[in-house]
């Protein structure tokens, strides 16, 4: 339910895909609540002009209602389509590795993307026109992976054989012998049918149906045979009541196990020999007889069917038409949804004027759509959740309707969304800076792994869409309360300790995960989620601004946006797919259990040892004071000052 990540597929990250953070620095109010959103570009102007409707209780700001619906309408087509994209993927056959590409890639797409498309609509200033389009074409790309043909695994298994039948017994005479190890492509003979599906255990129960013809060779179009529970040899009279006469003979064998060990053939037979002993047969009801005999020298080509063994899986191959189809449409899709929400918060912060610290209550909006239209597709899906389609029949329309709402949306001309990071390599200089950054990466990589493969892994091992629903809802509402704590928390606890509290929460997670054999378990340590991120992520967008040098505030916000939401979860996704497939699902969070404690143990002591004193780089903290105050001075004092004013809504 993360209210800052981009892609988050077992969850409610996704409400500020792709936000430009050169323009957000999360700082701490002297009241301990979380405050605003540094917002750099803007230089200070007076509060813009609103329409608003009042009340005895509450101020409604119509300007910022298009704000506030876009949201709500977008995040909710969010939420019925995109935390299960992994699960799609599985239900086309895609594996876990390339689930990892697929989901490895995008985040390096929207990295680069986002700021391009801005820059383009920043030069035209078409910010309006480009937000439509972009929204519009999100919409119809992501329904075009619903055309992506799956892929089949499963071959109809044709096992035939030859029947004998005369006066004195009758025998499966297997004759066709697989020139190579058998496999599931063309014709099988029985005894290659038994060595495919290591049918040799007289343990097993494997229940056998003969439907046999008249040989083509046959000059005979007719032939007599007589089920018999008499070990003689043929007599019309003793056939248990029943004597078949055409062309046609079906029969079953209880137990194919037993029939080939009953093999008659000498070493040197080119043919293998099953004599046919203790058989059932169909008139009207069932019959058992202890042979089949007939008239005279008959023989018959047979299809046998075993009902448990009809189906052969194959070995998939990889990289193929079906992924590289999908993987197109959901590289479309991923560009044209990166610049969306840097647009959409260009324009928000734009509408709010000198009070950005507001823009929380408009991104409410998103969580709140988010995890309705999230929770509500899981419970009308009622536990079948492999028909895909309403998914993609809610989420067109509802992009559709976003996209007229947009029309509506205040957005200046004026506004910027594609300026880059800037004095990167001087910024990573100071270790302390690119220790803290490797810190928000590895997060970020854990965002990943569990965004692309949590719920393929709960599905494994059994979760429904209830189960689902309810760890949406558990994740979603963790954040909504962290939204409005994570202020005080953080005040209580010091910026590192949340972060140490952090690795030690996603440490916990992976270890309950890689325990659980019943899905419905999970839900023990998600409400640790809104610790994960929602807590994490206002953490360290304070901390960045505290251990900033002067002027590289916006510089080490972006940065951190991107080694989170780029670099991060893109390597989180890819590495997770190779360890699926190399060391399987329990192992591979455990790895990630015992690299957070680990981590948290040598940052601990790196902040403890290191990073003290004169060890640590210039900051915007400790610069001489000036004359003039800052931005983030200037923005501090107006939200304190707030705090005393009526409560804004809409």
């Amino acid at each position: 339910m993360s209210i800052l990540n981009p892609k988050k597929s077992s969850s409610c990250n996704w409400l500020l895909v792709g936000t430009n953070f050169e323009r957000i620095a999360l700082n701490m109010a002297e009241n301990g609540q979380l405050a605003e959103e540094y917002h750099p570009q803007r230089t200070p102007a007076p509060s813009p002009a609103r329409r608003v409707v009042n009340n005895s209780i509450y101020t409604i700001n119509l300007k910022l209602l298009p704000i506030k619906l876009f949201y709500l309408v977008f995040m909710a087509a969010v939420g019925v389509l995109l935390p299960f994209v992994a699960l799609y993927m599985m239900h086309l056959k895609l594996s876990s590795k390339e689930i990892g590409i697929i989901y490895g890639v995008m985040p390096f797409v929207g990295f680069f993307i986002r700021p391009l498309i801005g820059a383009v609509a920043d030069k035209f200033k078409k910010h309006k026109l480009t937000l439509m389009i972009v929204t519009v074409l999100t919409g119809v790309f992501y329904f075009l992976l619903i055309l992506v043909p799956g892929r089949s695994r499963s071959i109809h298994v044709q096992v035939l054989t030859a029947f004998k039948c005369n006066t004195e017994d009758s025998y499966v005479s297997d004759c066709y012998r697989d020139a190579m190890q058998p496999s599931c492509q063309g014709r099988l003979s029985l005894q290659s049918f038994v060595t495919l599906f290591k049918i040799d255990s007289l343990n097993q129960s494997v229940t056998c149906n003969f439907s046999c013809l008249i040989a083509a060779k046959e000059t005979v179009h007719e032939f007599r045979a007589c089920f018999t529970d008499n070990s003689g040899s043929y007599e019309p009279n003793n056939c248990n009541g029943t004597l078949n006469h055409g062309k046609h003979l079906n029969f079953t064998i209880p137990s194919l196990p037993t029939l080939i060990h009953r093999n008659t053939s000498a070493s040197d037979d080119k043919c293998l020999s099953y004599d046919v002993k203790n058989i059932e047969f169909e008139n009207k009801v069932t019959h058992q007889a202890f042979q089949i005999l007939c008239e005279s020298e008959t023989d018959l080509d047979c299809i046998v069917s075993c009902p448990k063994f009809n189906q052969c899986e194959t070995e998939i191959v990889l990289f193929d038409s079906t992924f590289y189809f999908f993987f197109f449409l959901f590289l479309l899709a991923n560009i044209a949804f990166a610049p969306i929400f840097p647009i959409l918060d260009a324009s928000a912060y734009e509408a709010l004027g000198e009070k950005p610290n507001h823009w929380g209550m408009q991104r409410a909006w998103g969580t709140f759509g988010f995890a309705v239209s999230s929770v509500t597709i899981m419970l009308i899906k009622q536990g079948q959740i492999e028909d895909f389609a309403v998914f993609f029949y809610i989420f067109l329309p509802l992009c559709i309707v976003s996209t007229f709402i947009a029309f509506f949306l205040p957005i200046s001309s004026d506004i910027k969304c594609g300026q880059f990071v800037h004095n990167v390599f001087q910024l990573l200089s100071y270790a302390k800076v690119s220790t803290f950054l490797f810190v928000v990466m590895y997060f970020g990589i854990l965002t990943g792994a569990l965004e692309a493969f949590l719920f393929v892994y709960l599905f494994g091992i059994g979760a429904d869409s209830l189960v689902l629903a309810v760890e949406l809802f558990v994740q979603c509402t963790s954040e909504l309360i962290m939204l409005f704590t994570a202020g005080f928390i953080i005040k209580k606890l010091g910026l590192v300790n949340c972060l140490y509290l952090t690795l030690f929460c996603y440490a916990l997670r992976f270890l309950v995960i890689s325990l659980i054999s019943n899905p419905w378990y999970v839900l023990i340590t998600e409400p640790l989620y809104g610790i994960c991120f929602g807590l994490m992520y206002a953490a360290a967008s304070s901390y960045a601004s505290i251990i900033a040098p002067p002027g590289m505030s916006a510089t080490i916000q972006g940065l951190l946006g991107g080694v989170h939401f780029g670099f991060g979860k893109g390597i989180g996704s890819l590495i997770t797919g190779f360890m699926f497939d190399s060391i399987g699902a329990t192992w591979t969070w455990r790895a990630y259990c015992i690299s957070s404690v680990l981590l948290l143990i040598g940052y601990f002591i790196l902040n403890k040892t290191v990073f003290t004193g004169s060890h640590q780089p210039p900051t915007s903290t400790n610069k001489a004071a000036t004359a003039v105050p800052d931005e983030q001075t200037r923005q501090k004092e107006n939200l304190i000052k707030d705090q005393n004013e009526t409560m804004e809504v809409a």
